[in-house]
C-alpha cells in the first residue's frame, strides 16, 4: 500500500470518527498519529484530544473503549493495511493538557 493510500485511509477514518463524536457528545478537539514506516514497526500510534482536561477527567473507561472500537471500524472501512500495520495503539488526552505542560506542541507531547 502506498503512503498516500495509507494517509487517505486514516483521513477519512478521522472524518467519520468526528462525526461520530458529535452524535455522541464526546468534545474532541482533535486526532493526531504517530508512524514511524520503518520496516521493523507494524503498527501506528493514535491520539485522541479532548478539549479540557476535566473532559478527560470525566471520560469513563467503557466511553474510552467505546471510542476505540470505533475508530478501529472506521480505519476497517476505510481500507487501513491492518495486514501490514496491526497494532493500533490508542491514547488520549486534552489540547489544554498540551497547551498547559507542552507549550502547545503536539510535536512534543507525542514524542
Amino acid at each position: 500500500m502506498s503512503t498516500l493510500l495509507f494517509n487517505e485511509s486514516v483521513k477519512n477514518a478521522d472524518a467519520t470518527f468526528s462525526e461520530w463524536c458529535k452524535e455522541h457528545a464526546i468534545p474532541l478537539h482533535g486526532i493526531e498519529h504517530v508512524i514511524t514506516w520503518q520496516k521493523w514497526d507494524d503498527g501506528i500510534g493514535v491520539y485522541f484530544f479532548l478539549h479540557k482536561i476535566e473532559d478527560l477527567k470525566k471520560l469513563r473507561p467503557e466511553k474510552s473503549q467505546e471510542m476505540k472500537d470505533a475508530y478501529l471500524k472506521f480505519l476497517s472501512e476505510s481500507g487501513y493495511p491492518f495486514e501490514k500495520f496491526p497494532n493500533v495503539v490508542f491514547e488520549i488526552d486534552s489540547d489544554e493538557n498540551v497547551r498547559k505542560n507542552y507549550g502547545g506542541s503536539y510535536f512534543n507531547r507525542l514524542r
